[in-house]
């Protein structure tokens, strides 16, 4: 079976030079089939005497179970079939090719002894979807219909992009088909093109009154005026048909035009191309496991999950759903938090969007599960969009306030981020951030003896959570928490967020930078620039400069210091010069806040004389190291391999990082995890690299 493309822009005639071929191919004893690949299915009416189809997708949203209810048998035996579409304005025509395209090949549609298979495809949008047919596996040889007019040329080289990312090099057009418009010079504008493009024009159809009364009668030119000079242009694409079926026609391959050359055919210049021009191989901008790592929803889904009472929506796909929500419940075991929150299958739902869903959008079954939920008891309900709903043009946000408005007393939120198609997680982080601040209480006025946690996290680590003195500054300053932001807190808890009159970062790193800056900005809440800190020195400093910015009294401030002096001076006693000598090297993700391990290391009497990096970049933080009067080298994008060899050189006693790739090393090491704020958990930090030493030694 040979398999024909037919391409060209909407309203070019091509369904009518279809048509037209199928039926003289079908004179000549040929089994033909004509496949119509456009929303409006109307490539086969002058097959079937006017009369239009059941379209694949038809049957597809219909209970019927007959795969021949997609089939109608035209003039001459032509199998006639049609795609189809989704209603306008709803799902994805493009999916709905592909979906089409399965299904045929799935139930077996066209008989396996069919001679040739005709697809009409329309030409203006080569997405993947409409590209479909250009693949090798459904086309032998492709045509492209044009006219006289530049955007009809300009759909016939995105046709010719398609076929070059399909094919290279390899010849597959067979050439232009000039349906002529009756334009001035029109044969020599199209010429103009199909020479720098390197494709014959292999007929002109004429301008001609006979289509319309054809037309009027439901058949094509072919039958009704047999021997016109309209009938032999076609026969000419019927014979390089005929020809290739014997092996004998030529075939070119696709050299599209660029921007520049495509710009010289509209003002009707000729041009010349450079050899290889226009050959470009293809290139993906995001590879898949970029797209993985990236994926925006991922990351607003980890922002809403910190809403504890509200439900979850993942508008998309199963896989996306599970990749959300798996691991969570197994966190909620860790931080021993089960009583507490509800468990993921509980949290989290899935609209599970198929390939139904993107041609015929997936609004209607995300309304019924929101319904579902909120006859459920649900008073918060966030939508998250996956890539999918994102593509095919759901209208989301339409839908949640409609929803809303039936349901008075009910939060229903979208969360419109899209997968990948906002770009990085950052952005998506965002969107949802910017998205929970308009939900935020307007009318809340900020108290000065509140303040909010931003970016508070609990942790497995029950000693190291004990040893937190987060909230033992925040008390010893005579304040109080309002919000611990992306943390575990209700929707009321978070509405209230205004109430805190200062955002308190609870960790020193880009994002939660990001996350401060985006807060002030959409809420006006401040920030204090300092993050709240860790080690003694920092503390005291943290203590004295942000006590002194809310006028908390000196004494106060003195006496909550004296106490962390107190911590430290107990630590000192204990372990003063345990390792008194003793040569240290620190493999870490960034040596911007790490004066707390000098500190430990200063108590041990050890000397810290490298420190390596695996990377260097903003997300590091590398430009602003907190620490100075140091003599200990820095050196960043140090991979593991190159951090075995700078071993072997500077012999270090103990290599203390946070990799744990370090359990492969011979040298004593301590896999650590940044300390929580305060004094108390750099502590438990230097208890433990005592413990690990001296197990070691043994």
């Amino acid at each position: 079976m040979k398999q024909i493309a037919i391409y060209g822009k909407g309203g070019i005639g091509k369904s009518t030079v279809s048509a037209n071929i199928s039926y003289q191919l079908s004179e000549t004893g040929l089994k033909v089939a004509q496949v119509g690949c456009d929303p409006k299915h109307d490539s086969t009416r002058l097959l079937l005497g006017g009369k239009s189809q059941t379209t694949v997708l038809d049957h597809i949203n219909s209970d019927s179970k007959d795969a021949d209810d997609t089939i109608a048998i035209g003039k001459n035996g032509i199998i006639c079939i049609e795609t189809g579409g989704p209603e306008p304005g709803v799902g994805c025509a493009g999916r709905g090719i592909l979906t089409a395209f399965n299904f045929m090949e799935n139930n077996d549609v066209v008989d396996r002894d069919t001679d040739v298979m005709i697809y009409d495809v329309l030409g203006d949008v080569v997405c993947g979807g409409f590209a479909v047919p250009l693949r090798r596996k459904y086309a032998d040889a492709v045509f492209i219909v044009t006219s006289g007019e530049f955007m009809s040329l300009y759909a016939a080289n995105n046709v010719l992009r398609g076929v070059r990312n399909f094919d290279g090099d390899r010849c597959r057009v067979a050439g232009l088909i000039l349906n002529m418009r009756g334009n001035e010079g029109e044969y020599e504008y199209v010429k103009n093109f199909a020479d720098a493009v390197g494709l014959p024009i292999v007929t002109r159809i004429p301008r001609s009154p006979k289509f319309s009364a054809a037309e009027s009668a439901g058949v094509t030119v072919s039958e009704k005026f047999p021997g016109s000079e309209e009938y032999e242009a076609v026969a000419a694409i019927v014979k390089i048909i005929r020809d290739l079926i014997d092996g004998k026609a030529e075939l070119h391959p696709a050299c599209p035009l660029n921007d520049e050359q495509l710009d010289l055919v509209a003002k009707g210049k000729p041009v010349v191309r450079d050899p290889g021009s226009g050959r470009a191989p293809r290139h993906m901008a995001v590879n898949e496991r970029d797209a993985l790592r990236g994926c925006g929803s991922a990351v607003a889904c980890g922002v809403c999950s910190t809403i504890i009472d509200a439900d979850i929506i993942v508008h998309g796909p199963k896989s996306c759903h599970y990749f959300f929500s798996s691991g969570m419940d197994g966190l909620l075991v860790l931080e021993n938090k089960c009583s507490t929150i509800r468990n993921a299958s509980d949290r989290f739902l899935c609209t599970d969007l198929d390939d139904h869903s993107s041609i015929f959008g997936g609004v209607k079954k995300l309304r019924e599960l929101i319904e579902s939920r909120i006859a459920k008891g649900s008073k918060t309900v966030f939508v998250l969009t996956t890539c999918v709903p994102g593509i095919i043009g759901d209208d989301v946000d339409g839908a949640c306030e409609a929803v809303q408005r039936e349901h008075p007393g009910t939060t229903v939120a979208a969360f419109e981020v899209d997968g990948i198609l906002n770009g990085p997680g950052i952005y998506a982080r965002e969107i949802a951030l910017k998205k929970l601040c308009s939900l935020a209480y307007k009318d809340v006025e900020a108290d000065p003896r509140y303040v909010n946690i931003i970016g508070y996290g609990d942790t497995p680590d029950k000693t190291m959570l004990r040893a937190d003195d987060t909230f033992r500054i925040i008390e010893g300053l005579g304040l109080k928490t309002n919000c611990r932001f992306l943390d575990d807190i209700t929707f009321e808890e978070f509405r209230n967020i205004r109430r805190g009159s200062v955002n308190l970062s609870w960790g020193y790193s880009v994002p939660l930078r990001h996350v401060c800056k985006t807060l002030e900005k959409e809420l006006g809440i401040p920030y204090y620039p300092e993050p709240m800190p860790v080690g003694l020195g920092q503390t005291l400093k943290w203590i004295e400069e942000f006590g002194s910015s809310r006028g908390v009294p000196e004494d106060v401030r003195n006496a909550l210091a004296d106490s962390f002096r107190r911590d430290f001076e107990g630590f000192r006693e204990k372990y003063a010069g345990r390792f008194a000598g003793l040569k240290v090297t620190l493999y870490l993700p960034t040596a911007t806040d790490i004066d707390w391990l000098y500190e430990i290391m200063d108590v041990l009497g050890a000397e810290i004389t490298n420190i390596y990096c695996p990377v260097n970049s903003r997300w590091s933080l590398a430009d602003e190291v907190r620490f100075s009067d140091r003599k200990a080298e820095i050196e960043y994008d140090i991979d593991f391999d190159m951090l075995k060899e700078r071993l072997e050189k500077v012999k270090p006693d103990m290599v203390i990082g946070s990799n744990p790739m370090l359990s492969q090393l011979s040298i004593p090491h301590y896999n650590l995890r940044h300390p929580r704020i305060g004094v108390r958990p750099m502590l438990e930090c230097g208890v433990r690299i005592v413990r690990m030493m001296e197990v070691s030694r043994i």
